[in-house]
């Protein structure tokens, strides 16, 4: 038996002799598709190699803005009068804080003067008055007794974290945090026992007024010479004159960027009162890795990038002798703080309102340099 085969096409559009019509072949795949797929696969090794290369080629170091910032208080008793309003601007010399005198602040001067007047002639206002005196001087006592156990608990905490330091386990910022509180818990003490000492004063003058008033028998015993807080001429009250301006004034042109008190509150010396902003050009602090101290010199050159993209030429003026762990913030959780050199840069032109921020984060990339310069 003969098998045979039938004969092959000779061209895909024919068989058997006969033309086939077959449906239009799907269109071919544009080229720059293939182009977008390699661009999107080697985009990631590209991102990679390019931050490689930018980290070769130029150090970038974690800083922040620094501005000239002081907190001012009192150095006299009273009732705030007024205070400046936070984002005024205060020239040197003039008051950020208006006191009122401590008479104008609860009583007039007559009513001042008739209070030991009339604890000396009635008994029993005399015995009210002076238990009244009693109490607030033992109420000034204890509060001065809890600073001092405030501050003293303060002073341990501020041990504790020193040696913390010591071992790594704690940083600048922390420590210098902890010496604050301890600070103010001295300036607390300090208050406590000014306002006791206040308080005991006010109270031996207004017993000598009141022997005073006795003597004299006359309704305004203020000029007899030799009673403590009394002139000749213009009485006790004139004694405030010769006080220097209770007053806070401005140490230099600032801008008030807190306040610490209201109007109306009632302040005893040593309080701060407000937060001061200096007007000059603010200063860039970096902090460079001690591998990378080439670059911790006067003159070098750096560019500022601030966080929203922002950049600023700037240049080193300065180093602060004192090594400082990078702030906490500005690390990874998986990298050690190692100690780093401080650089004081200096911005090479004026920077923005809105880069004029004490503490505001940036980033510091130095210009390249041979590791041998």
């Amino acid at each position: 038996m003969k098998i045979q085969f039938d004969i092959p096409p000779g061209s895909a559009q024919e068989a058997n002799g006969l033309p086939v019509r077959y449906a239009a072949a799907k269109r071919q795949v544009p080229r720059w598709r293939w182009y977008l797929l390699l661009a999107m696969v080697l985009a990631a090794p590209a991102y990679l190699l390019m931050r490689f290369a930018i980290a070769y080629w130029w150090e970038t170091a974690p800083g922040f803005v620094v501005t000239e910032q002081v907190a001012v208080g009192v150095h006299t008793s009273g009732r705030v009068a007024r205070i400046v309003a936070v984002g005024e601007t205060v020239p040197a010399g003039q008051p950020v804080m208006v006191l009122e005198p401590p008479t104008a602040a609860g009583a007039p001067a007559s009513t001042a003067v008739a209070a030991p007047l009339a604890a000396a002639t009635d008994p029993a206002v005399a015995q009210a008055v002076a238990q009244g005196q009693a109490a607030r001087l033992a109420g000034l006592k204890e509060a001065e007794r809890l600073a001092l156990r405030q501050a003293a608990l303060h002073q341990e905490r501020v041990r504790t974290m020193e040696g913390l330091r010591l071992q790594g386990a704690a940083t600048r910022q922390e420590l210098d945090g902890v010496r604050l509180q301890a600070m103010q818990a001295e300036a607390g003490v300090d208050r406590a026992r000014a306002e006791r000492a206040e308080t005991a004063a006010q109270v031996a003058r207004d017993r000598a007024l009141a022997q005073a008033a006795l003597r004299a028998q006359s309704p305004m015993p203020l000029a007899a010479p030799g009673v403590p807080g009394t002139n000749a001429s213009t009485g006790p009250l004139a004694a405030g004159a010769a006080l220097p301006s209770p007053d806070v004034v401005a140490p230099f042109d600032a801008t008030v960027v807190r306040q610490l008190v209201r109007r109306g509150e009632w302040v005893v010396p040593g309080t701060d009162v407000a937060v001061l902003q200096g007007r000059g050009a603010p200063m860039v602090h970096a902090y460079v890795l001690p591998n990378e101290a080439r670059y911790a010199q006067v003159g070098r050159q750096a560019s500022l990038q601030f966080m929203d993209g922002g950049r600023i030429r700037a240049e080193v003026v300065g180093v602060v002798a004192e090594a400082e762990r990078l702030p906490a913030e500005r690390v990874s959780p998986l990298s050690p703080r190692m100690p780093s050199i401080v650089v004081r840069l200096r911005p090479l032109e004026p920077l923005p309102a809105a880069y004029r921020i004490h503490q505001l984060p940036l980033d510091v990339r130095f210009d390249w340099v041979w590791s041998g310069f």
